[in-house]
């Protein structure tokens, strides 16, 4: 996310008021080329005006400055190296003004109506057809161990209708503390997949992460390591159960969850096939240098400075991988972040917790982890899908690193879904921003793709074992 600030200060005249000089105090909002959108809110002091800048995540930041005689308007934050500075246009009873970072952006604010400032009400109409229907499928609250990590796991298995032994797959969720259904932004993907696989008659195990929801342990102490411990111990319980075909299980992951698909089936021979979604392919540090540029550029960040970001990034993470221990790692991030201060590179904001952050556990483990070479070291069937759009995990590197993974592998496939996100959503930037705003949690098509995918996957066996 960016913030907005001003440059230097307006110095406004004290002569009369025009007739159509307009009151700047209240909520005000617009939006950027990139979609970006700017919510301001002003109010009236004893010796001016204050006020505050909320971003499209809900974080306010207060301005230092708010200058206006009613024909025109001057907010700053002086912390961040930015401008906004306008004149009212009394015909459109708007302020058109020049948003600056680093380059100039119209920005045209209008006042916000009600409707503006209410709470969001986003429909989920794939989750809730799921919720209102019949299912022919039964679903129910499961426990299981992972005896090597010491955590007890909590679940979901829904079993189709009818005769098994069924095939089966387990959900492995992205990075977040992340229960049984990976909700994302209000979207419940893992309830969309496991219900699309459930009606073809496929079953499904998800589960809340370790120290989420109803699982024991520690969450924030777990690396990938840990949660493919987690993930492992998962299928191995599946295929333990009646009415589950042991050979036709498979694991299916998302984001951070398709790097540890991948490693689950390398260590368990039996696992019958792995599903990526998201899936990174190309080495940690490689991928958040390309996830910070490109989500940048959806918010309208200038070139200029996305290239500056690009170089710090990869920077910082170079000596954080290279750092003996986590207490030298943390000494390098942090000299490396105050210069990035100084270089206004890095807001003073963010630099209060970036060097902690990027030198936990899980940082310092996925900066330096590469999947690639495990993935090619599978010979099972394999299908990695990547939306085009996807700016956590850009489709162009990812996808044609995980091509070249998967060459020697007559059974890998990999898609690259258009105009598809992150989540695999029909969108428009691929900016986390939209996630919110999209109704669908997933693509119809995509869904169709995976299931369709694994069922031909997992047919030959139902005929021979019926």
């Amino acid at each position: 996310m960016f913030k907005f600030a001003v440059l230097g200060a307006l110095f406004f005249s004290v002569l009369a008021i025009p007739a159509f000089a307009q009151n700047v105090a209240g909520d005000w909002i617009g939006e950027l080329n990139s979609g970006f959108k700017v919510r301001v809110h002003l109010e009236k002091t004893a010796s001016g005006y204050s006020g505050h800048l909320t971003n499209p995540s809900g974080n306010e930041t207060d301005f230092d400055q708010v200058t206006s005689d009613g024909t025109r308007l001057h907010f700053s934050i002086r912390k961040l190296d930015l401008s906004y500075d306008a004149t009212w246009n009394d015909q459109g009873k708007v302020w058109n003004g020049s948003l600056t970072f680093q380059q100039v952006y119209a920005l045209i604010l209008r006042r916000a109506a009600p409707a503006d400032l209410a709470p969001s009400e986003h429909k989920r109409p794939q989750e809730a057809a799921i919720m209102a229907g019949s299912h022919p499928y039964v679903e129910r609250d499961v426990q299981f161990s992972n005896p090597v990590g010491h955590v007890q796991l909590a679940g979901t298995l829904s079993v189709p209708s009818g005769k098994g032994p069924f095939p089966s797959v387990v959900l492995i969720s992205g990075t977040g503390q992340n229960t049984r259904d990976e909700d994302v932004w209000g979207h419940k993907v893992f309830l969309v997949l496991a219900d699309a696989f459930a009606r073809q008659g496929i079953a499904v195990l998800r589960y809340d992460k370790r120290g989420v929801g109803g699982s024991t342990g520690n969450y924030n102490a777990a690396t990938t390591v840990d949660f493919t411990s987690d993930a492992e111990a998962a299928i191995t319980w599946l295929k333990t159960q009646p009415e589950i075909d042991p050979h036709r299980a498979g694991v299916l992951g998302h984001s951070e969850g398709g790097i540890i698909a991948p490693a689950v089936a390398a260590k368990q021979k039996s696992v019958a096939f792995v599903v990526m979604i998201a899936g990174p392919t190309i080495r940690g540090d490689k991928l958040f240098v390309l996830q910070s540029a490109m989500t940048a550029k959806t918010y309208g960040a200038p070139d200029s400075y996305i290239a500056k970001r690009k170089i710090f990034d990869q920077t910082l993470y170079d000596a954080i991988i290279a750092a003996p221990t986590e207490i030298v790692a943390l000494a390098r991030a942090k000299a490396i972040v105050l210069q990035g201060v100084a270089d206004k590179v890095v807001d003073p904001d963010e630099a209060k917790t970036l060097a902690q952050d990027d030198t936990r556990p899980w940082e310092r483990y996925f900066l330096a982890y590469d999947p690639a070479p495990t993935l090619a070291s599978l010979k099972i069937p394999v299908l990695a899908l990547n939306g085009s759009l996807d700016v956590q995990v850009p489709a162009k590197e990812d996808v044609a690193s995980a091509r070249e993974a998967l060459k020697g592998s007559p059974n890998a496939t990999v898609i690259e879904l258009p105009g598809m996100n992150h989540l695999l959503q029909e969108a428009k930037t691929g900016s986390p921003n939209e996630y919110n705003d999209i109704e669908e949690t997933m693509s119809p098509a995509a869904l169709k793709i995976i299931v369709d995918w694994v069922r031909m996957h997992t047919a030959p066996l139902i005929n021979a074992n019926p």
